[in-house]
């Protein structure tokens, strides 16, 4: 009897000690969360601070990029349309979908997203958008189950998703969206891949030589004044829609 309560102790106080060690580095991934490229600690390591990090956490969404075999769309994914190719044709339409599952950027005719993915917005785009048939016209949609890219939000000129490269920068990756929109001494940056988040001050990314973070597919990324305690990587600070003329 006093083995079995000694065998019974010994493994409650190995249950305790492995919900107290397993911390969150191992976290389960949940089921509609994105795929993770180059997932990152919980804890802030050597390299990370060399890289100027000043916190690490674990994040659980909502995410920006989604995991679902049948890729619809849901109210409230951020989903762009890029015209490229032809001058006097080329511009960026990026917007939210609504609580009616309306895609309804400025210069669009509102597009139904109930039970639809971006490929379905795609073929469709031109002629809702009223854009001509022209040679060499190209329309790139990203969105939420876009795989090859990252995105940009917050206190930047130019909010939106962005073609991932091999080795881009964090520095890169804000100059690339047009740098922040005024001085934030303060500032911060936070970027979330798959179940972290990590923070990096502002000022010293972009102002001082350290040893650069580099950006992996599907990270999403804000400039703020500060932490936001309700952060959401969905939204990412990218502002509403001007309301429109009645």
């Amino acid at each position: 009897m006093n083995r079995s309560l000694l065998i019974f102790a010994l493994a409650v106080a190995l249950c305790g000690c492995s919900s107290t060690v397993s911390d969150l580095s191992e976290l389960e991934r949940m089921k509609d969360a994105p795929p993770v490229v180059g997932q990152l600690p919980l804890e802030l390591t050597p390299e990370l601070r060399a890289a100027g990090a000043t916190e690490i956490a674990a994040y659980s969404g909502p995410w920006l990029f989604r995991h679902d075999k049948v890729r619809r769309l849901h109210e409230g994914d951020l989903m762009q349309v890029d015209v490229v190719g032809v001058p006097g044709l080329e511009r960026r339409y990026l917007e939210y979908i609504n609580e009616e599952l309306f895609w309804t950027p400025e210069g669009v005719r509102p597009v139904k997203c109930r039970r639809r993915t971006q490929e379905d917005i795609a073929r469709e785009f031109p002629s809702r958008a009223s854009i001509p048939q022209t040679p060499g016209l190209q329309i790139r949609v990203l969105g939420p189950y876009s795989t090859n890219c990252y995105v940009v939000g917050g206190e930047v000129r130019r909010h939106g998703f962005y073609v991932w490269q091999e080795g881009l920068t964090l520095r890169q990756a804000i100059a690339n969206a047009g740098g922040a929109r005024r001085e934030m001494p303060a500032g911060k940056i936070q970027v979330v891949r798959g179940d972290r988040r990590v923070t990096f001050p502002l000022h010293d990314v972009l102002s001082k030589p350290m040893q650069p973070f580099l950006i992996s597919p599907l990270d999403a990324i804000s400039v703020t004044e500060a932490v936001d305690l309700k952060f959401d990587a969905r939204k990412l600070g990218v502002p509403p829609p001007l309301p429109r003329e009645k």
